[in-house]
């Protein structure tokens, strides 16, 4: 599987978190295995940040009585990083969507 599919299997994840308002135990799983791929790979540097607070997520969420709360509560961050995904996907070297707030200084 190429770096670009695991990306879009991620974002995809996400996304269905994102729009389900909740996730299994599976799914949080299948996001750990590839933020472990991710994190051996030289992706981007600028998009560390972001693997750094999927993996986050999905290491905190063991911790939750309900995944689906849990979901819910990360909705903003999962649009984000569903928006972030598509932007390193796209390439262009912009990877955080607040890239212009931050004037373009990337790590």
């Amino acid at each position: 599987m190429s770096i670009q599919q695991i990306l879009e299997q991620l974002q995809s994840l996400l996304k269905q978190q994102k729009e389900n308002s909740g996730g299994t135990k599976e799914e949080f799983n299948k996001i750990e295995g590839i933020i472990k791929v991710l994190r051996e790979e030289n992706i981007n540097e600028n998009f560390d940040g972001t693997i750094q607070e999927i993996h986050s997520y999905v290491d905190k969420s063991k911790e939750t009585d309900s995944l689906d709360e849990w979901v819910q509560f990360h909705k903003l961050n999962l649009s984000r990083w569903v928006e972030e995904l598509s932007l390193l996907i796209d390439g262009g070297g912009k990877v955080t969507i607040d890239y212009e707030q931050r004037k373009g200084r990337e790590v």
